[in-house]
Parts: structure tokens; sequence; C-alpha cells
């Protein structure tokens, strides 16, 4: 259920703003998307069950855009792969980041 109402604001948030997202916020998104999951990449239930809107917000954001990027015709990232593209991204400093939201998908998917 966390996953869908994650893909539901995500798309909303998308759909209204993604021009907004910067990779500072990405970082920050996939950080709380991350956390919601365990290191294989499945529901973690206490995270899930103690998440706040805003924190599920922030990882929709997160898990929205790593969708979208792989429908891009461009890109060959395996949809499969969202946990470990997510865990790339929420691994990165924010502060002393030095790419661009579509550099770290970008990488994302290349890693």
């Amino acid at each position: 259920m966390i996953r869908y109402l994650l893909v539901l604001i995500a798309f909303i948030s998308m759909s209204s703003s993604a021009a907004d997202i910067d990779s500072e916020i990405l970082i920050h998104s996939c950080q709380e998307y991350v956390a919601i999951y365990d290191r294989r990449g499945e529901k973690n239930l206490m995270p899930s069950v103690s998440t706040s809107v805003a924190e599920a917000m922030r990882a929709g954001i997160c898990r929205g855009m790593l969708e979208e990027h792989t429908r891009h015709e461009r890109y060959s990232c395996g949809s499969g792969e969202w946990y470990q593209q997510a865990l790339f991204i929420a691994k990165q400093d924010p502060e002393q980041n030095r790419y661009s939201r579509e550099q770290l998908l970008d990488k994302a998917c290349d890693r």
C-alpha cells in the first residue's frame, strides 16, 4: 500500500513541478525512499508504518523520478533496479554534489 501511495504522490508531484526538482532535492528524496526499504530492496515494516506524509511525498519524488527516467527510450535502465539506483543517488552528498538532476539519474542508471 505504501508503494502505491508513494507512486501516486510522485506522479502528482512530478506532473505539477518536475522542473523545480534539483539534484539536492532528488538526493534527499532518495535518502527518504531508501530509509523505507531494507538493504534487499524489500519494504521494511517499521519505517513504512511510521512514515509521515511529508516523508512519503519526498520518497515518492525519488521513485517517480526513477520510473520516469527509465521510461525515456534513450535510457536502458532496468525498471527492477530502482532500489540500486535510489541507493546510488542517496549516497551522494547533497552539499558537495556536482551533478545536475539529469546527470545523477544517468549515473544511477549507468552504475
